[in-house]
């Protein structure tokens, strides 16, 4: 689930609507005096070394809701977190066309990008096992669901596979080529890992001018990593996330700063 600003405002202010018009009827127009809009903090950031994508709204002034944080470590692995990324190495592509198999190598060193805390894009190189037939490929895994696209070099021929990712990194699926063949697909075991992911919830925040921090705790269905607290640094440098930077790591210890790579960036307001 993604959490927006207004989600969490809804969440955070006990005031209905009649309340508030009771309560501006019984106020003096000459007395009223409205109260200063709380701060808040929002990003959407891929970020470098190692790849992970966040994304994360903290407000200020909302008592116990201070907002929420959005998590994803797309090299570190968390069974059952049900988020999958690609693992490096070759690894098996089968196709198979009217009952005969034709098998398939997606070449290792693919390039990532991740997209948000639950997308990721990749893309690569492979061959055909039969006849050193190369081929390229570009998808994307959202959850546990993989789309992908190869296009066989040289050729126009293309084959547009939808699949989904079990529980033990295996893929299985349908494929239509260009052509209109319609083929199904596997990928064995281990071709992709469930990846480290959480939400949850802000506890505290400072916001100040540009800059930001806030602190949450892993939740605990998180294994190797419950209950752990973790703060948030953040400064918003300005138009785009070229100068916004941002650091993290467990609350008390020094923070770690980690390039922001993709994504809108850090605003502070």
């Amino acid at each position: 689930m993604r959490f927006s600003r207004k989600m969490i405002y809804a969440a955070a202010t006990p005031l209905t609507l009649g309340g508030l018009l009771a309560t501006t009827a019984a106020t003096p127009a000459s007395a009223a005096v409205r109260p200063p809009l709380p701060r808040e903090a929002y990003g959407s950031m891929e970020l470098g070394s190692p790849l992970q994508y966040e994304t994360f709204l903290a407000l200020q002034g909302f008592g116990r809701n201070h907002g929420v944080v959005d998590y994803t470590n797309w090299t570190y692995a968390e069974p059952g977190s049900g988020v999958y990324a690609p693992q490096s190495g070759a690894h098996q592509l089968t196709f198979v066309y009217q009952g005969a198999p034709y098998a398939h190598t997606l070449n290792g060193g693919l390039k990532l990008v991740a997209l948000s805390p639950d997308r990721l894009a990749f893309s690569g190189t492979g061959f055909y096992n039969g006849g050193g037939i190369t081929w390229t490929i570009t998808g994307r895994v959202t959850d546990a669901a993989l789309t992908a696209t190869i296009a066989y070099d040289g050729q126009t021929y293309k084959v547009f596979l939808v699949g989904k990712v079990a529980a033990d990194g295996s893929v299985s699926g349908t494929a239509k080529s260009s052509t209109g063949q319609v083929l199904t697909f596997t990928m064995p075991a281990g071709t992709f890992a469930s990846v480290l992911h959480y939400v949850a919830p802000i506890r505290s925040d400072q916001i100040a001018k540009q800059d930001a921090t806030f602190s949450f705790t892993i939740p605990r269905n998180v294994a190797g990593l419950a209950g752990t607290k973790v703060t948030v640094k953040v400064h918003d440098g300005g138009f785009g996330r070229v100068h916004d930077r941002y650091a993290h790591g467990v609350t008390g210890t020094q923070l770690t700063p980690y390039p922001i790579i993709g994504g809108p960036g850090v605003t502070v307001r």
